[in-house]
């Protein structure tokens, strides 16, 4: 191969593998959430579902789960404070979560963001977090609830979970 040609291929090779990379593994945000420590990653097939964790100033050591699914139901507001059962696959283990609306805001004209939550982490299901590639988080169809959400399911990548949990464990410290 000429000299002149390899440098082009390579140059493209080395730009291919980054996007690839990057629609692999989206990163964890570590962010306030609620004058708290939230740390998420967005849905691969929805980027406004997250998927994730807050640690409150007054219990840095423990983990509440936080979900976020879109909603453009008419009658979203009646999900306020309502159990949301939905289902999560970590790598082929699956489990169901009962999950609390505990907020509803609206994002632009008749799209919502559901916040679902108040439900602490164990170490069994932080383990499986820590050791696991992704998550799939299934809102189970026949759930009387389903009908007010857009997207029924997503999967969201773990990949970076440990170093996000420990930047939220530090930010979470200093602000206690």
């Amino acid at each position: 191969m000429k000299k002149s040609l390899s440098y082009p291929l390579l140059l493209g090779s080395a730009f291919l593998s980054l996007s690839v990379f990057a629609n692999v593994a989206p990163s964890w945000k570590v962010d306030e959430i609620s004058k708290s420590t939230g740390y998420t990653v967005g849905g691969e097939d929805t980027a406004s579902h997250q998927f994730g964790l807050v640690k409150h100033s007054n219990t840095c050591k423990s983990d509440e789960l936080y979900v976020s699914w879109s909603s453009n139901s008419a009658e979203i507001w009646s999900l306020a404070g309502q159990k949301i059962t939905m289902d999560a696959d970590f790598d082929g283990i699956a489990m169901s979560i009962p999950l609390e609306v505990v907020a509803i805001k609206p994002v632009s004209g008749d799209v919502y963001e559901v916040i679902m939550g108040h439900v602490f982490a164990n170490a069994e299901l932080l383990d499986l977090m820590q050791n696991s590639s992704s998550v799939s988080i299934l809102m189970p169809p026949t759930s009387e609830f389903s009908r007010h959400f857009n997207d029924g399911n997503d999967r969201f990548s773990l990949a970076g979970f440990n170093e996000a949990r420990a930047q939220a464990l530090s930010r979470c410290y200093s602000k206690s």
